[in-house]
Order: structure tokens, then sequence, then C-alpha cells
């Protein structure tokens, strides 16, 4: 190979990151808001639309989550070889346009089959989102930047979950109160319009990300692996002689989905439920709970982890992500079982700043374990695994926990107490035992180690 093919060394240390740079992070936030918004959106309609097509809880759970995740997993193993191979840009450009399409589709679907494919097709489209972005930040960002850069994309999901409930939340209420027309449909139910309307502004994010980003040089990590584009037996050997670090971290990692998807799914509804909220309400405690404490949470992780690995901790989003796991649990606890709504509210503030502290810090522990040609299809698989636990088999859990155990669904509050603490224990045990395996991992790809 000639020597001009071969990816450029990784940057490291205080190398000043570009205007340009910072742009396609936030135009990657950008594309991450849009994509928690589509995926979460149902959230807030949950009891419309079980209303609507006569569902049970576990049935609107499905739609949840095991439509949309199990769809995600299928094609992100694709989407990542791709992306490991070939062009990343065009990829996410059209995954955005994928699951902007299908949200807009779910306002159309009249029966829970043709709202579960809706979903599926989400799920499609958003499996582009992690293996893309994973793989281009580092060969726009020096590895000294890379938990804020990380932690930035990783707001979307915050100001993404904020936005849907928020602006959900009033849009409902303009919605059941004026009853809009749409061409060619007629009148439309409320939950669909919300649909509709969540999934427009990504047709024209898909079109500004083909036309203005650029696809970046890739740059090489010290592994000799990273002199050529790996093959798929390459990287399952890879993944096989580290599995312990590598099932450790992917399984400690989940639990945070499961208790933050859990609630991301229920939550909603376990206010309105059993304090009385309107949509409206639940918007704007919403608004400032992903809003605020979540975008806090994400943005003190990535620079308390920034902070460590400048001093030298390898292990630093793992460390920060355990010690995460001490803070919020008390607090998510405090949120479902207090019954004093002035107490809980805060609680659930306070919650969703410790749950969100590991928000960026996932992808940079990809990364940190990761050579560079491998980033996308291992960031897929990660993907995969947190999607599958936290929307494909957390949210069926819960339901199934209220309706068989907790009384039905006011029981909603204690079903959530349990995933926290069961999901929370387990990742504390698993990253606990994993920190000195991801120490000698991240030293091994800095000092050119790939066995």
């Amino acid at each position: 190979m000639d020597s001009a093919d071969l990816p450029k060394p990784e940057v490291t240390g205080q190398t000043p990151m570009s205007v340009y740079a910072w742009y396609v992070v936030g135009v990657l936030m950008l594309a991450s808001v849009l994509s928690f918004l589509d995926r979460m959106m149902l959230s807030l309609l949950i009891d419309p639309i079980r209303k609507s097509l006569a569902l049970s809880d576990t049935k609107v759970s499905l739609l949840a989550g095991l439509a949309f995740a199990f769809s995600f997993v299928v094609f992100a193993f694709p989407i990542g070889h791709w992306v490991d191979h070939r062009g990343r840009r065009n990829v996410i450009a059209l995954g955005v346009a994928v699951w902007s399409f299908a949200t807009m589709s779910c306002g159309l679907a009249g029966t829970f089959l043709r709202l579960f494919l809706a979903r599926s097709f989400v799920g499609v489209g958003e499996a582009s989102l992690i293996p893309t972005s994973v793989s281009m930040i580092p060969d726009y960002v020096p590895a000294g930047r890379r938990g804020l850069a990380m932690s930035i994309l990783a707001c979307g999901v915050s100001i993404g979950g904020g936005l849907a409930l928020l602006i959900g939340g009033a849009f409902i209420g303009w919605a059941n109160h004026a009853r809009p027309i749409l061409p060619f449909v007629g009148r439309i139910e409320p939950w669909k319009l919300s649909f509709i309307a969540a999934g427009l502004p990504g047709i024209f994010l898909a079109l500004l990300i083909f036309l203005t980003v650029r696809e970046p040089k890739r740059h090489a990590t010290a592994s000799p692996i990273d002199s050529h584009a790996p093959s798929l037996s390459e990287v399952l050997a890879y993944l096989g002689k580290h599995r312990a670090v590598f099932i450790l971290m992917f399984v400690g990692f989940s639990g945070f989905a499961m208790n933050g998807y859990a609630f991301n799914v229920w939550g909603p509804a376990f206010f309105m439920r059993l304090h009385g909220f309107t949509p409206g309400e639940v918007g704007l405690l919403f608004g400032i709970g992903f809003g605020v404490g979540g975008t806090a949470g994400i943005i003190f992780g990535g620079l308390l982890s920034d902070w460590l690995a400048r001093r030298g901790y390898s292990d630093a989003p793992v460390r920060v992500g355990l010690w995460s796991t001490w803070f919020q649990a008390p607090f998510f606890l405090g949120a479902y079982l207090i019954s004093n709504i002035y107490l809980a509210m805060p609680c659930f503030v306070v919650a969703m700043f410790g749950a969100s502290i590991v928000g960026g810090l996932q992808s940079v522990m990809v990364q940190s374990l990761t050579p560079n040609r491998m980033r996308g299809l291992v960031g897929a698989l990660y993907g995969a695994c947190v999607n599958l636990a936290g929307l494909g088999i957390a949210p069926t859990v819960i339901a199934l926990m209220e309706e068989n155990f907790f009384g039905g669904s006011t029981g909603i509050g204690k079903a959530l107490a349990v995933m926290s603490i069961a999901s929370l224990a387990m990742t504390s045990t698993l990253l606990w035992i994993g920190l000195p395996m991801v120490r000698a991992r991240a030293l091994a790809l800095q000092g050119g180690g790939y066995g």
C-alpha cells in the first residue's frame, strides 16, 4: 500500500479544533436531537394511542421498544461494517431521511400492525447515527477534547427528550383544541398529527448534512490494524480476544440504558396517572428535567472525564460512569416512591442530571477500546446492545411487572423503582470489575499494541 493511502496518525493532546470541526459536531448533535425527539414522541402519546387503537400497556410497550429495537439491531451491523470501509457522510444523511419519513408515517397508521411497521423503520434509520458518529468525530476531534465533543453530541438526547415532551405537550394541547384538517388527509387525531410534525424537520436536516458535511480523512490509532480496513473476521477476532472487557462494558452500560429508557418511555404516563398531570404539565417538567438537568449532567460528565484523562486516567469514561450509578440511584427511587409531588419533582430533575453524566462517555469508552478502522462496527454492536436492552426489553418488563405484580396501571411507579435498583446495581458491579481491563486495553492501543 502506498504511504499516501495510509490513515493519518490520530490527533492527541491539546491540538486545537477547527471551527468547521465544531460545526460538524453541532450538526451531528442536531441529528441526535431529532432522533431522540422522533424516538421518544410516542412516550407522551401512550394513553391517546392506547385508547384510539384499543391496546394494552404491553402492546404499547412493544411499539415503544421492540418495534424500534429489533430493526435497529438488525441494521446496525451492516451499517457499522459499511462505515468502517466506505464513506460515512451519505450514510447519516440517508439515515436521517429514513427515520424522519418513518416518523411521519406513524401519523398515518390506523392499526397496531401499521404503527409497528412504521416504528420499525424509525429504528432502521436511527441505526446509522451511532456508528457514523463514533467513527467520524475522532477524525475531527483531538483525543483530549473527545469527552467534551461526544458530550455535546449526547446533549441531543437531553435536548431532544426535553423538546419532545415540552413542545409535544403544548402541541397536543393545541391539536386537541383546534382539531386541524390536513390537505389530502382530512381531520386527523391529535396524536397522529404530532408524529407528522415531529418527523418533518428531519427531511431538511438530511439535506443540510448532504450539502455541508465533508467526509473527513481517517486518523489511525497506534495499533497496526489501522494500516488497512479490517475484514469482518478481523473485527470478530479482536472482539473475541478481548471479549472479557467488551462483555463487561457493553452489558454494564446496557444497565444505564435499561434504567433510562424505562423512565423515558413510562415516566410521562407515571406522572399523568399517579399525580394527575396533563400532557402540557408533563412536557414542562420533562423539558426542565431533560433540557436543564440532562444537559448539565452530560456536559459535566464530559468535562470531568477529559480532566481525568489529561491526568493519566485511561479509564476515565468508565470511572466517571461508575460514580454516576451511586449518585443517581437514590434520586430515582425518590422520584418514583415519594407521594408528595413537590419532593418527587426535584428528585426527578436531580436524577436526570445523574443519569445523563454518562451520556457522552459511552462513545468515548468504545473509542478508547477500539482501533479507528473498527469503530463503526464495534459502535454498531454497542448501539445494538444498549438499544436492545433499553428499548427492546426494559419497557415491556415494566409493563409486565405493572400488570402482573403491582396492581395494574397505577403500579407503574413501583415497577420503575424495581427496574432502577436492579439495573444500576448490575451496572455498578460490572463497571467496577472491568476497570483494570479498560485501563490495560486503552493503554495498549495508545502505545501501539493490538494484541
